[in-house]
Parts: C-alpha cells; structure tokens; sequence
C-alpha cells in the first residue's frame, strides 16, 4: 500500500520531478515506515537506492544483490511482488523485499521497491496461538526448512527443518515432502518424548511458504474436531494478518498521502514551492498577464559552504534566501526552489532598470547576513538571469551566460546570449568524448634562434578536429575548459602526446626537437602535479630535458610560493620551465625577480604596430626586460614575429629565440616531421 502510494506521485507530476522527489524525500520514508533501504528504478535499469543511514546514489540495477535485482525485475513486468527471505551483508539481518510497478498513462515506466525486516512475521509467530492456544504459528519454506521459528515451539531441540531429527517416520517424511511439493496442505503424526503429536500445514500461496503448526495429540474422538479447528484457526489467523495488513496500510496511505501532496508541490528543505508548482503558477499567470519576468537565482560556489560549515548550515543558508526572497516580493508575485542552490522568481516588472535594481536588493539583503551563516564569515556571491516575458529556461540560459561572477551579477536574455550558451553546452557535451576518441590533434609551430634562422625548438598547439574533419579553434575551446576544469584532462593528454612524437622520432633513430607545452593553472597548483607528469615521461622514457612547460603569468599572482617550490621540484627532475605572454597582464619586475624561471616568452603585443613616440618607449622596455631576464640566468623568446623588420628588431634587443608566421605557421606533427626532422 506504501508503495502503491508512493507510485501515484507519477499521475501529479513529470518522471523528472517524481524522481527528484522520491530521492530528497527517501530518508524520511525509510524512517517513517521502518524500511531498510528504497529503490526506484526505470525500465532502463537507470535509477537511485537510500540505504537507511547512508546518503542516497544514483545506481542502475546491475549493482543490486540478484535477490533484489529479482525481484524489481518481475515489478518491471507487471507484477506485484513479495520476495523471499535472503541475508543483508549490509544490514547483517534477514530481509524481506517489496516491490510494485510504477505506470505512466497505462504504460510501465519502472518500479518502486522497499526492503524490511521480518520483526512483522515474528511478532505473529511468537504471540498468534491456534489448537484451542495450545499451538503456535511457525513459517515454513517450501522446502521444509524453517523460515521463522516461534520461541513457544513443542520440540525444543535446534532443529533447521522440519525433516530433522528422529521425529517423522519416513513415510510420513514422504508424504509431507509430496504435499510441499504439490503446494498442498498436509496433516501428519509423530512421536517426541514417548508422546503423541500432531501437526498440520497450509500453504500460503506467496513464494511457496507454509504455515506450520504442532502439538500433543487429543484424544481420538476429538480428532476431526481438531481438525476443523485447526483448519478454522489457521483461516482466522489469515484473515486476521490480512484485516492488520489493510488497516496498518489505510493509516499509512492517509498519513502518506498528505505528505506527498506536500512533496508534489513543495520543496522538502526550504518548504518554498517547487517547479512543479512554480511552472502551475506560472501557466495560469501567463492566461491573465504578460507583465512578468523570470528570474533564476543561483549562489556562486554554494558547495563551499557546505564544504566548510556542513550540510546542516547549508540548508540554514538555502532557507534564509527563501526568506529574503519572500520578504522582498510583492502580492501576486511568486518563487520557488528548483535545486541545490537555484531559485526562480517571477516578478510583475518588464523594465531592465526595475528588474535590476530589485534583483539587486534582493542580494544586498543575503549578503548582509553572510556572517551568520556559520562559526566563519563567508561571503556569498549570488548571480541572475532575467527573461523579460520569458520562461525559466531563457533565464536560466542568461544566468549561465555569466561566466566570472566578479565581472556582472545579472544577465538579461536575448538570442545571442541563446546561442553563445547553446555553443557552450554544444562543446561541453561532446568534450569527454573527443578526448576518449583523441579528436584534439597535436600541431607544432617551431622556434627559431635569432641570430643563425636555425631551429632550436617547437611550441606545442592544440587543434580540435571534430569527425566529419572539420576543426574547432583554441579560442572556441580553450577560454571554457579553463573555466570548467577540463583544462587539467586535455593538458595531460597534450603532455602524452608529445611524448608520443618524442618516441617516434627516437625510435626511428633521428634527433628529438625539444618541445614546450602550455599548462594550465589549475594543473600547475595541484600539489601530485610534478609526479604525475614524470609518471607520463617514464611511460614513454622521455629525458625530461626535452620537455619545457610554460605557464602564463597570471599563475603567479594567486601564491608564489608553493609555485617557486613547484617549479624547484619539476627543475630538479630535469624540466624547464617557461613563463608565456610575459607582459599581457599585470606582469611586474618584481614577478621576474621571485620566480626561479628558465625562460622568458614576450607576448605578440609588444610587436603591435604602434606611433613613433608609442614605439619608443616600448623598445626601452623591452630592451631593459631582455636584458634584465639574461642577467637572471632565463633566456628570451619573442612570439608572433611576423615580418622580416619585426625579427630585426628583436635581434637588435639582443632577443635569444623567436616564432611566429615569418618562420613557420602551426603544422601537424606529421608535416613538422618530414620538413624538421626527418629532412
């Protein structure tokens, strides 16, 4: 009944919102109802278990015991099912499992299960009497073993079956093992302690089990009576489980019918609506009105608040924004929380100026209170996205469109913003796969030494080479892995395929070129990131004098220090390390002066065309950074030398190395090879 209830919360909602449901509610199920564990699976085997006790996990239901995996799968098909009795190696205790299928429009959509105890079939067993109360209920498989056993038994011995001992003559161990094999009741004899005794079984048409009753034989004349009553007392012992079975399930179906209307239209933390209700709202709204805005609420990094005061004032934070929220709107106007840390808001007003500035108390007011939110004060960043007479998936699209939460804290939507967010979701989709399919290609572009044109290095460059052969750029790419973190997979997979290259080119007898490679921040900082890139070397058995790695200059401003002690570690193992577009930034002497680096990169726009006076000032930079970066012990290399007068000009400035389109564009690994290597 429990579950059969919990299944209607299907016909009030979408899977997507049911399923959400279930899971944020599942630990107040299980407790509430004395369930062990609840499972919800799809027809595709796709779904989620909360064991009692432990946090709640998306799953398939190729992880579950083959008991379990049973059971739901018979769901599946239509069933309505009661398992057998199996052992929990998690709970150590003997378990029972319950499932029924979950309909969507008369079509099976998945099932719903539950696992309990067998506390329910011992209190019957221990307590129920038969034979005039001279008997008592014992549960049998269908094999004769003894599923429960109650304490008031006739045979004292520990006996597994009903087949032990001396007590059965074998021809009534005959007889009552056709019975359970025929699933038919049964009525037999035996002797125990020089006594007379009878016993009698009724099948119970669930899994083959039995109900087993013993006890001293009365006299003869009473024997059909006992019969009858043995017959009478078992029926009434049936029909009393059953009536318990039906009022236990009426309590439990009114008690949880009223908390799940409650979950269908409410948020389970906050108690704000949820979506579903939110988008009920909305659509009758929109009949009466067009005067409306969405807005999607998020809080910038919510997980590090959870990380640092604990789910508990994480959830305190989640519904003093409610609060705030609330607080802030007007009559008619209304909100809800969608997830984590997402709320969305629709507000009367259609003008930009009103939306933003009342979007902007709304964050005043949060942020006030952040020094609350725990034994630490912790500023929360909150950011919006507004869809003037749109829905809440053109504001969230807008929201999503905020990539740095320090440049803006409300976006608006419109169709470029659509297809910039639909771009980025385009590249995040696929980027894992590309990686696995080694869709990013290595091209080189070679570096060249000022005063003989000769070649002393390549720059490693990555290009993205979809399957139908067409390319994306890095800076279609590049800009958002460094924002997602995908940056720290496809760095090493660079760094892999380089020493790929190096390989080849040793094993084929020729001289390897020394190759640099670009790594991100993120990478750089992680503190098993030297390791781990010498693991990758010795893979290949690459010298680590052929590999520099160049960081860019924004690295440096976060902690100089654990850098220094990064770059002094991966120098000690032989590499090079490299600083990129030195003077893009906010470069300072004073960077140059605390980083233990070997090489100095000059960005391509010192060598922008510029006026006469302009022109001056940035040779006497540049002349005093090269030479400044030589007395250091680093060497120089100009990027995007393009012209014959910009490699003059470098050479003059005393500039070591240079690349750029006047040497050689960016080529495949392939063609760097034939013209550098090979020829």
């Amino acid at each position: 009944e429990i579950l059969t209830t919990l299944s209607e919360v299907y016909k009030a909602c979408s899977k997507e919102n049911a399923v959400e449901i279930l899971k944020n509610s599942s630990d107040a199920i299980n407790n509430a109802n004395s369930f062990m564990a609840l499972f919800f699976f799809s027809e595709d085997g796709e779904g989620f278990l909360s064991t009692k006790g432990q946090e709640t996990i998306d799953c398939t239901i190729d992880i579950c015991s083959n008991d379990v995996r049973e059971v739901i799968e018979r769901s599946l098909q239509g069933e309505i099912v009661v398992s057998k009795i199996y052992d929990s190696q998690i709970f150590d205790e003997r378990l029972c499992i319950y499932s029924v299928p979950v309909y969507e429009d008369g079509e099976i959509i998945g099932a719903i299960a539950a696992s309990a105890t067998l506390d329910f079939f011992e209190g019957i067993v221990n307590e129920e009497t038969v034979m005039d109360g001279k008997g008592y209920i014992h549960l049998l498989l269908s094999n004769g073993d003894f599923l429960i056993r109650s304490k008031n038994t006739l045979i004292k011995e520990d006996v597994e079956s009903i087949f032990d001992g001396p007590y059965l003559t074998e021809e009534e161990k005959a007889a009552a093992q056709q019975a359970l094999d025929n699933q038919e009741s049964f009525y037999g004899k035996f002797r125990y302690n020089d006594q007379e005794c009878h016993f009698y079984m009724e099948p119970l048409e669930l899994n083959g089990w039995y109900i087993f009753c013993a006890n001293h034989l009365w006299e003869y004349v009473l024997y059909y009576r006992r019969i009858f009553l043995i017959i009478i007392g078992t029926f009434c012992l049936i029909l009393a489980i059953l009536l318990f079975l039906i009022y236990f399930g009426y309590l439990k179906f009114r008690r949880n019918s009223a908390s799940l209307l409650r979950l269908v239209s409410q948020d389970p933390v906050t108690n704000a609506k949820n979506t579903y209700k939110f988008d009920e709202e909305f659509q009758e709204y929109r009949k009466k009105s067009n005067q409306y805005s969405i807005i999607a609420l998020n809080v910038h990094n919510f997980k590090g608040i959870n990380d640092l005061f604990g789910k508990a004032n994480g959830n305190k934070v989640l519904c003093y924004i409610k609060d705030t929220i609330d607080y802030n709107l007007r009559e008619g106007e209304f909100f809800c929380r969608d997830a984590a840390d997402l709320f969305y808001i629709l507000m009367h007003d259609i003008d930009h100026q009103v939306v933003s500035e009342r979007i902007s108390q709304i964050i005043y007011h949060i942020n006030k209170a952040s020094a609350s939110y725990g034994e630490y004060s912790y500023e929360l960043l909150l950011y919006a996205g507004v869809a003037i007479q749109g829905d809440r998936e053109k504001a969230l699209v807008a929201m999503q469109s905020i990539q740095h939460i320090h440049s803006k804290s409300i976006a608006f939507y419109n169709q470029s913003l659509h297809e910039e967010v639909r771009k980025k979701n385009s590249i995040e989709s696929c980027m894992h796969q590309a990686l696995q399919n080694k869709e990013f290609k290595l091209f080189l572009q070679p570096k060249f030494d000022l005063k003989t044109n000769q070649i002393i290095g390549a720059e490693a460059l990555v290009r993205w080479q979809k399957t139908n052969g067409s390319y994306r750029y890095p800076n279609e790419f590049i800009p958002l892995f460094e924002e997602n973190g995908f940056c720290v997979n496809l760095d090493l997979y660079m760094v892999e395929r380089v020493c790929e290259q190096l390989r080849t080119w040793m094993d084929a007898g020729m001289k390897p070129i020394p190759i640099s490679i670009n790594q991100s921040k993120l990478l750089f900082l992680e503190r098993n990131y030297p390791k781990n890139l010498k693991n990758i070397l010795d893979h290949y058995q690459i010298p680590s004098n052929l590999i520099t790695l160049e960081i860019l200059e924004g690295i440096a401003s976060d902690n100089i220090s654990f850098l220094n002690q990064q770059i002094e570690i991966l120098q000690e193992n032989g590499f090079r390390v490299s600083m990129d577009d030195f003077g893009s930034g906010y470069s300072t002497l004073n960077m140059l002066y605390q980083l233990r680096i070997d090489e100095l990169k000059l960005d391509r726009g010192f060598l922008k065309k510029a006026s006469v006076d302009d022109e001056k000032r940035r040779n006497i930079i540049l002349e005093e950074v090269i030479c400044l970066a030589k007395k250091l012990g680093m060497v120089v290399v100009a990027e995007g030398i393009e012209t014959q007068q910009d490699r003059e000009k470098m050479l003059n400035l005393s500039c070591n190395y240079g690349q750029g389109y006047f040497f050689e564009k960016p080529m495949t690994a392939t063609d760097f090879s034939k013209k550098y290597v090979h020829g």
